[in-house]
């Protein structure tokens, strides 16, 4: 691809970003095709041309092109952050909803396991033995056998476990011998189908975002998963949302069998023989068993109808199988509506070669004179009837669902069956739910606006200030990364997520690595007596390979990160991955353009900066023992104080259970102590404080807990937001609406008057002090309405806010209602009680004990892999194998003391609070630390162990005094990159808020002891290993001793 087409895509896709297409008709000029290609034109042309007259003013004619391709890349830059500018936000900084659904695999089979008791019942009946079967929970089947003998037993027994069953396994569950009469138990366990998840992701799609509007994510999760990511989700549509979800959507229209039918009377005889859902006669279905939902249809009603005990405790009904198999699919249009006592309904039309299929039905089974006979159409969703109307005459063209709905169920069934059915089921429960709410994702955007503008202020200041005008062109290069970068996710359409500010705020204090690498090389040069031009040269030249290892390395970690990781790791990955790769452009290629223009035009005569060090000699070496058993020690403390911990270390991300954010009323706050006590019902229920800047302090706290909230907690009161609403009452901070004005609205003089007509309506003036959505609003407002029993008022909600275009949530509303004043004042009275009677958790988690178990092994396979691809890349690199061993110890013992430190945390907390040491817990953010650790560990290990390639040239072994002088030769290349690092890391973990808390604490240490053990650790171990390959008799000195000195300095 060629540089104008890449630009062209990049400004494409920066229209595309802000939710419009490239070329649409109408719109702002630069949406439209003429507009973008003139924009690209422009980008591509104005600055070559500018370059051109620069090179000639410049007396730099040969650097053209690159003056050229630094000032498009600036602009290219600069045009896709204004074209796509906000770029998209992450659920955790705008608030929304994380759902991962598993395929029901029990679903998928019930016909395979019908067929598969149909066989057993065979084989036990063969040769004129006497069986009966019959079906108890879940798939398990009891077959007894009468006046068998001992051959015949064993015949039966060897029959079923040499027959082969269609993706169903056989398992014997017990056995029992009375007498002759033999009892055996199995299982039934279905295998799983292969499912087309591409196919699954996308009818999920149609039913959450059927408009296409909304910044929705639905993708494969796994082999048989599926992630739903809904940006801006109130708390009160999860529930809705998790039933649009989940919902098979598969609609039949069924006849209910009927004792006096005599159509009936061959199916309703096979189906009390039958112990599987499935009736068949000679291969053929011809009736099924399903489930009555008891709510909306009482079977005892008609005696008529054929009924059995469910496995649920409910009751089943027959119903027939017809070949007209009139579905969902044979819909046209489905609608809400309401029913002749004015209840909510639903309303749908039929397709052409529905509206046949559907007559013919109808028409077939009209009640017959001759005998009386009346039949029940069955409406089945997802295997449950939901109603069963008695057929009066031929329906063809529309129907409706009636039955004991409220209006939101009839809207999850208008969505679902728009949406269409779904190719595979889902567990009706999510396996992992995430719920942040809007208000926690603002005060997160802005701790980490602050701790991203402090970060770069900070490095770009101290770097202009020790490298003068060497720091100042690498402030350039900083800027102009941050400015492609976020071109690159605008262009990309990649969400930034609090991890990737994080990643953002971090890659700032890493981008001047490569500045400080080359600027450390260019004063060594003008040490030695070299001219300007000449130390620009060979600090450029000779820095080049160590900032490709180093950059390459820490890739790798981030490849690894986005490969493994959630959605909010995933955004950390990306702009890491950005800001490094960039960094190659903007740290090497740029700032030499810049560099070479100063000295040409004598800009530059000199390249001055301050000194950190001088000529340093200290044997590093003499001190790898003590430094090594220190370690040693510190690990084995954070060992134990990890064991003690056990599961307590680990957040629910590994574990598996419940997290609630829970905030307190201003004056209401209490101290962790008391929160503790509150809370010691949930089962293992650890509670932590959330610091934010500006509020008092008591007013968060985190609380988790093992517990899921499972249907029987639902059902029961007892889910883990009910408990802490019981533990708190009136305490928590709950929801508030303003009426700011409530007016009658006439209509106009000049309307005629209709008897349908309202003669009065009004209009309310509404805000809110966090933002809510229409579909929240609307729900308690419809509520409000059914509790004063009007249920045919008509309102409507509209907002002038922008985003309401797009179902974002809103601060301002205006509600018109078709009721008069005052009774629309009751309707807004009561909606402001719901409001101030509901809390508001900033947010919720819960994380299922399979997601936990995939998430342990996942973390572990990351670090190994990093580890893996590291050790290899640097033992290639190095065409030694020592050095790539000796880089995994180090970076191994990098690991574990963080790991320690975390442990450690609990305990030193009450000690270390002014710190803000906290109890930390290993997260799966925390383990996208750990894997950044690695990554810039092994970024300093390979600039010493370059600089040890150097020094070592053609002699086959390292010695003590060259990995000495290695370090002193980078010491202060270690220092000064180290601290910029630690530098943004601090600010990240003072002001970057509670979300990235332990992230910060973990890279601080990380940090730390990466320096430490590139020093103290790794050169030594490349010595030690070298020494006992070869043997002491090679000529390779002791670990311990330096031929300069064996005392340490």
């Amino acid at each position: 691809m060629n540089t104008s087409s890449m630009v062209i895509g990049l400004l494409a896709q920066a229209a595309t970003a802000v939710g419009v297409p490239p070329a649409p008709a109408t719109g702002a000029w630069w949406q439209q095709a003429w507009g973008l290609w003139a924009i690209t034109a422009a980008t591509l042309a104005v600055p070559t041309f500018v370059a051109w007259v620069l090179s000639k003013r410049l007396r730099a004619a040969d650097m053209w092109g690159r003056i050229a391709a630094v000032l498009v890349a600036l602009t290219a830059g600069l045009v896709v952050c204004w074209l796509g500018y906000p770029p998209r936000l992450g659920i955790d900084l705008k608030g929304g909803l994380i759902l991962v659904y598993e395929v029901d695999s029990s679903k998928q089979s019930v016909a395979e396991v019908d067929d598969c008791i149909r066989r057993i019942e065979e084989l036990a009946t063969q040769e004129g033995r006497t069986a009966s079967i019959t079906r108890g929970a879940g798939n398990r089947v009891a077959v007894k056998l009468e006046a068998a003998d001992a051959v015949a037993r064993e015949a039966f027994l060897a029959a079923v476990k040499s027959a082969s069953f269609d993706r169903v396994e056989v398992r014997e569950a017990g056995r029992r011998v009375a007498g002759d009469v033999l009892e055996v138990d199995y299982d039934l366990v279905p295998q799983k189908a292969a499912v087309a998840m591409d196919k699954l992701v996308a009818a999920v799609s149609r039913r959450v975002n059927p408009g296409g509007q909304k910044e929705v994510t639905v993708r494969q999760y796994g082999l048989d998963q599926i992630e739903v990511i809904l940006p801006e989700v109130e708390q009160s549509e999860v529930d809705l949302v998790k039933r649009i979800v989940s919902s098979a959507g598969v609609l039949e229209f069924r006849i209910l069998a009927n004792r006096a039918d005599p159509r009936h009377q061959a199916a309703i005889t096979l189906a009390s023989r039958s112990v599987g859902n499935s009736v068949s006669d000679k291969g053929e279905t011809v009736a099924r068993w399903v489930r009555v939902d008891q709510a909306k249809m009482n079977p005892d009603e008609d005696r008529r109808l054929v009924a059995r005990p469910g496995a649920d405790g409910g009751f089943e009904v027959l119903v027939m199988v017809d070949r007209l198999n009139v579905t969902g699919g044979d819909l046209g249009r489905v609608s809400s509506g309401l029913d002749e006592s004015l209840n909510p309904s639903v309303d749908f039309t039929f397709k052409s070669s529905g509206a046949g299929k559907f007559g013919y039905l109808t028409g077939t089974n009209k009640p017959n004179p001759a005998n009386g006979v009346e039949s029940r159409l069955g409406i089945v969703l997802d295997d449950v009837v939901q109603s069963a109307p008695v057929i009066r005459s031929a329906i063809s063209s529309n129907g409706q669902i009636t039955g004991n709905f409220k209006q939101a169920d009839v809207d999850v069934l208008v969505e679902v069956l728009n949406a269409g059915s779904l190719p595979a089921a889902l567990k009706s429960e999510p396996i992992s739910e995430q719920r942040i709410s809007s208000q926690l994702g603002d005060d997160t955007i802005r701790s980490a606006k602050l701790a991203m503008l402090l970060a770069t202020v900070v490095v770009l200041t101290f770097m202009l200030a020790y490298y003068r005008f060497s720091g100042f062109v690498a402030d350039l290069a900083v800027l102009l990364n941050i400015v492609l970068v976020v071109a690159a996710m605008i262009s990309l359409k990649a969400a930034f997520t609090l991890a990737g500010l994080a990643g953002l705020v971090l890659s700032v204090g890493m981008a001047v690595d490569a500045n400080v690498l080359i600027y450390e090389r260019m004063r060594e040069e003008l040490d030695r007596g070299a001219a300007v031009r000449m130390a620009i040269r060979n600090g450029f030249q000779r820095a080049f390979s160590t900032i490709v290892d180093s950059n390459l390395t820490t890739l790798i970690t981030a490849v690894v990160l986005f490969a493994i990781g959630t959605d909010q790791l995933k955004g950390f990955a990306v702009t890491l991955f950005f800001g490094l790769l960039l960094n190659l452009f903007t740290a090497v290629f740029c700032s030499r353009v810049v560099f070479e223009l100063a000295e040409r035009n004598r800009w530059i005569k000199t390249l001055s900066m301050a000194r950190l060090f001088g000529a340093t000699d200290f044997r590093f070496v003499a001190w790898m023992k003590p430094a090594i058993v220190a370690s040693t020690l510190f690990i084995l403390a954070g060992l134990v104080a990890g064991w003690q911990r056990g599961k307590g270390l680990f957040d629910i991300d590994f574990t598996g259970g419940s997290s609630v954010q829970l905030e307190f009323k201003e004056g209401q706050q209490l101290d962790i102590a008391a929160v503790r006590e509150s809370v010691k019902g949930l089962p293992n229920a650890a509670v932590s404080a959330i610091a934010t800047a500006g509020e008092a302090s008591g007013l968060r706290y985190k609380v988790d807990t093992s517990q899921r909230d499972d249907q029987q907690a639902r059902d029961s009161g007892a889910t883990v937001e009910q408990t802490l609403r019981k533990a708190f009452p009136d305490r928590l901070a709950t929801y508030g609406m303003t009426i700011t004005s409530v007016e009658a609205v006439k209509p106009p003089a000049d309307q005629p008057s209709a008897e349908s007509a309202p003669r009065e309506s009004t209009e309310a003036k509404l805000e809110f002090p966090q933002k809510i959505g229409r579909p929240t609003l609307e729900g308690f407002i419809r509520g409000a309405l059914e509790e004063q029993k009007i249920g045919d008022a008509d309102f409507q909600l509209t907002s002038t806010d922008v985003g309401v275009a797009m179902g974002r949530p809103c601060r301002s509303w205006v509600l018109a209602t078709s009721l008069d004043l005052e009774s629309t004042k009751g309707i807004l009275a009561a909606v402001q009680a719901k409001l101030a009677d509901t809390p508001v958790y900033l947010a919720a988690n819960e994380i299922g004990g399979k997601v936990a178990g995939n998430t342990q092994v996942t973390a572990v396979y990351a670090l190994l892999a990093s580890l893996l691809m590291i050790v290899v890349y640097v033992w290639i690199r190095f065409q030694n194998m020592a050095f790539g061993l000796a880089a995994v110890v180090a970076l191994a013992h990098d690991v574990l003391v963080a790991v320690s430190c975390l442990a450690l945390s609990k305990f030193v907390a009450p000690y270390l609070g002014w710190a803000l040491v906290d109890d930390f817990k290993i997260s799966l953010d925390v383990v996208a630390a750990l894997l950044t650790i690695i990554g810039f560990s092994i970024n300093d290990t390979i600039v010493i162990f370059d600089r040890l390639r150097e020094l070592r040239g053609k002699s086959r072994f390292v010695t003590a005094e060259m990995i000495d002088r290695a370090v002193n030769q980078t010491l202060s290349r270690t220092i000064l990159t180290s601290g910029t690092a630690l530098l943004a890391t601090i600010i990240l973990y003072a002001y970057g808020g509670q979300g990235i808390h332990a992230f910060a604490f973990t890279m601080l240490v990380g940090i730390i002891t990466g320096t430490y053990s590139t020093i103290y650790i790794a050169s030594p171990i490349v010595l030690w290993l070298q020494h006992r390959t070869a043997g002491a008799g090679a000529g390779v000195p002791e670990p311990g001793r330096s031929p300069a000195t064996t005392q340490p300095a």
